[in-house]
């Protein structure tokens, strides 16, 4: 079990346009001014928006700090290796093999980090449809350890053509819907978190992502679960920190994922009573 509190909670969804597909509409009007444009080579829309989410916040004071980045993405730098590779194929050349470890070794996280001045842990994961509880547990496993007072944790995909290519081999029924995440955990008593991870037949049908809201045990009254079919957790992912927000004191809150070969991991979230004195149990 984990004790956390939550700090912001951000969206940005951009559109694809279209005329062409790696032109993004709906991003932030000053997103170059906060971003800047260097080394944009081997950076794409995705690394851009986690820095703009982390960078206006209002949280990144721009010194050095002991916080976690963790990235829940699946594609996540794609787009970017993939324009170097159509542009080579375009102008009919070969690509250097120096280009390709620039550009993977250039990941969103990295990137975060040393911007922020950053000295925690700095991961990328990539769990399919169970991102959005596996990067919450690394996340709260960080503050939990001590080694961070807080945990950045950014969920979503900018997907490339590649990308929604590659995604419906999988799930050919899910949309792909461009979107990104920032949440701040924070050290705190706030709220204690119980993760579950394992696995079973998925009956056909069954949503990828799915958000109750309970007393105890017991659907809260008057709540339907919200159901996620699109592929990008970063929706769900949203909307759970939502509703985190607007529970009362012993009320739960589950995020459920399930993959399409029966894998699902699952995490409660209670609100604590004020005036709770319990303590961390194993």
């Amino acid at each position: 079990m984990f004790s956390f509190s939550l700090g912001r909670v951000a969206l940005c969804a951009p559109e694809h346009s279209a005329a062409q597909d790696d032109e993004l509409a709906g991003l932030p009007q000053d997103l170059p001014e906060v971003v800047g444009t260097s080394g944009d080579q081997f950076r794409d829309s995705f690394t851009r928006l986690c820095l703009y989410l982390v960078l206006t916040t209002g949280e990144a004071s721009g010194e050095r700090s002991d916080d976690t980045v963790v990235i829940g993405t699946e594609y996540g730098n794609t787009a970017a290796l993939a324009r170097l590779q159509r542009d080579a194929a375009a102008k009919g050349r070969l690509l250097s093999a120096q280009y390709f470890p620039n550009a993977t070794s250039s990941s969103a996280s990295a990137f975060v980090n040393l911007r922020i001045g950053s000295t925690g842990r700095n991961m990328t994961v990539n769990a399919g449809p169970l991102t959005p509880v596996t990067v919450l547990w690394q996340a709260l496993s960080a503050l939990d350890r001590g080694r961070s007072g807080t945990s950045r944790v950014l969920i979503g995909d900018v997907y490339a053509p590649e990308a929604v290519q590659d995604a419906g081999l999988d799930t050919p029924d899910a949309p792909c819907t461009s979107g990104v995440v920032h949440a701040a955990l924070l050290q705190g008593d706030d709220f204690t978190a119980e993760f579950a991870f394992g696995a079973d037949d998925t009956a056909p049908g069954t949503p990828l992502r799915a958000v109750r809201r309970r007393t105890a045990a017991e659907p809260a009254p008057g709540t339907e679960p919200a159901v996620f079919a699109d592929r990008n957790g970063a929706f769900a992912a949203h909307h759970f920190m939502g509703v985190l927000k607007e529970l009362r004191p012993a009320e739960q809150a589950v995020l459920e994922c399930r993959a399409p070969d029966g894998r699902h991991a699952t995490v409660t979230v209670t609100r604590r009573p004020a005036n709770s004195t319990d303590g961390r149990t194993w």
